[in-house]
């Protein structure tokens, strides 16, 4: 395929069950140009590099990267050596190696508890997975800082799955704190917990406040609605094609960095602390 009129671009994504991930592929797919073939593979970081191998045994021109890479430096060798260009989303330690496309994940942590601050929290939760992803890590960092900043305690940390179920399975700890507002990493974990809030009898938001993070796409349907940080998927996706194509076009420009900002989504997950 390479060299031939049609080029392949390899796309390897952690999850397709995720609805991040999916609407980052939709994206992908709808601004792809006609001349451009796509080839959607998911990957846990242990096997990337038989995923990649792959793609590259079947010709592809071109990867783009979601899935968590643990050594970019081997990375960027072992693509170079193959002349596989590639675009990297959300990890800061590929600067310096090749184009990638992140999103201010430090304002959107710094947005969501600005949100609660001003809703007159000062008791606050942060639930997020075992192992957090640096970008996950930056969120919570931006977070952070933002209530160190104003002056308020630190919140409670509560980690469990990164999913649905993990965000419904964690409730039983979450109900024995005193938070009254919680940041859950992102969407997924969200909504998990709001379902197992509501069936402890917990009215959101007037008992707790909960701020998710992406705006995945059922995010504006679940009941009630699901305030959260949005990423600007569409954007990402749209993004990362067109920086790819650049560089198969002009292998030697200069390296592009580009970040996305983040918005704040109020719905009505998010309330005025009752004392207050």
């Amino acid at each position: 395929m390479r060299g031939s009129k049609i080029q392949t671009i390899g796309v390897i994504l952690p999850s397709l069950t995720n609805p991040f991930f999916s609407a980052l592929m939709q994206s992908i797919h709808d601004h792809k140009p006609s001349d451009v073939d796509l080839c959607f593979l998911t990957s846990t970081a242990t096997d990337l590099y038989d995923n990649i191998k792959h793609l590259i045994d079947r010709g592809i021109d071109g990867l783009i990267i979601a899935q968590y890479i643990s050594s970019p430096d081997a990375l960027n060798n072992y693509l170079k050596k193959h002349h596989v260009p590639y675009v990297v989303l959300d990890q800061n330690d590929h600067q310096g190696y090749t184009d990638f496309v992140r999103t201010n994940e430090y304002q959107g942590g710094q947005l969501a508890a600005q949100h609660l601050i001003e809703l007159g929290h000062n008791n606050m939760m942060i639930v997020a997975p075992y192992d957090m992803m640096a970008n996950m890590s930056t969120r919570v960092a931006g977070f952070v800082d933002t209530l160190r900043a104003n002056q308020l305690p630190e919140p409670q940390m509560v980690h469990t799955e990164l999913s649905k179920r993990g965000g419904l399975t964690i409730v039983d700890d979450i109900m024995v704190q005193s938070a009254t507002a919680i940041f859950a990493i992102n969407d997924e974990l969200a909504i998990g917990i709001l379902r197992g809030l509501i069936e402890h009898g917990i009215s959101i938001p007037k008992d707790i406040s909960l701020i998710g993070y992406d705006d995945i796409d059922y995010a504006a349907y679940v009941t009630p609605p699901l305030t959260t940080v949005a990423q600007p998927i569409t954007d990402i996706g749209k993004t990362s094609l067109t920086l790819l194509l650049q560089r198969l076009q002009h292998l030697d420009k200069t390296i592009d960095m580009i970040e996305l900002p983040t918005t704040l989504k109020v719905r009505a997950t998010t309330g005025y602390h009752l004392s207050n």
